[in-house]
């Protein structure tokens, strides 16, 4: 039996006809291909496995970013290199006690008591007019006032003791109150030696 032979026009049409069933086999191909590739990202299969089927074209729709994707691998969302950090707060080293710091601390060792700040800048003028000559009685009392902030403050050298019956505190030893509270010890109330116009308030 003769083959019979199509016509120019219905070859054409049938040339158009599966040309558009190509097209609509690719795209159906690259809607499976994304879903898969969303389930795996899903799953964590984070190696991508682009070359199961033999076809390149399941890498390149692995890439795409449809709707709803979950957002990229951490390794690749990570900040370019070549931008420092803030640099690091550099330390501040600890400074030694001064000769004012030790002429107070001394003060306070060689008497083994509390002592107010009127009593310690007796001893510290007494320091000041051997070593310091040159100042003033009110510059040195700034100097103690400032040396008491500090050994009473941020270098913790000192507690105090507020007794209730003057103005101001008592200045003594870190070791004589209590770490935590800073509270004077009881082991230490001895120390506490309040003047005569003091005791006389009390009674």
């Amino acid at each position: 039996m003769a083959k019979r032979l199509l016509s120019v026009k219905n070859i054409d049409e049938l040339l158009n006809h599966y040309r558009n069933e190509r097209r609509r086999l690719n795209f159906q191909l690259d809607q499976v291909k994304s879903a898969i590739a969303d389930l795996k990202a899903q799953r964590g299969d984070v190696e991508g496995d682009a070359g199961a089927d033999g076809d390149a074209g399941e890498a390149r729709a692995a890439t795409k970013r449809g709707p709803g994707r979950p957002r990229k691998h951490p390794v690749a969302a990570t900040k370019k290199p070549g931008k420092p950090g803030r640099p690091k707060k550099r330390e501040r080293k600890e400074r030694p006690l001064n000769e004012w710091d030790n002429a107070v601390i001394e003060a306070i060792q060689k008497t083994g008591r509390l002592m107010p700040k009127e009593e310690l800048l007796t001893h510290v003028s007494a320091w000041a007019a051997k070593h310091k000559p040159q100042l003033s009685h009110a510059e040195v009392e700034a100097f103690l006032t400032r040396t008491l902030q500090k050994l009473s403050g941020k270098k913790k050298m000192l507690g105090t003791h507020h007794s209730g019956l003057r103005r101001g505190y008592h200045y003594g030893l870190r070791e004589w109150f209590f770490q935590s509270s800073g509270k004077l010890r009881k082991q230490h109330y001895d120390r506490l030696v309040l003047q005569p116009e003091e005791e006389h308030e009390m009674a």
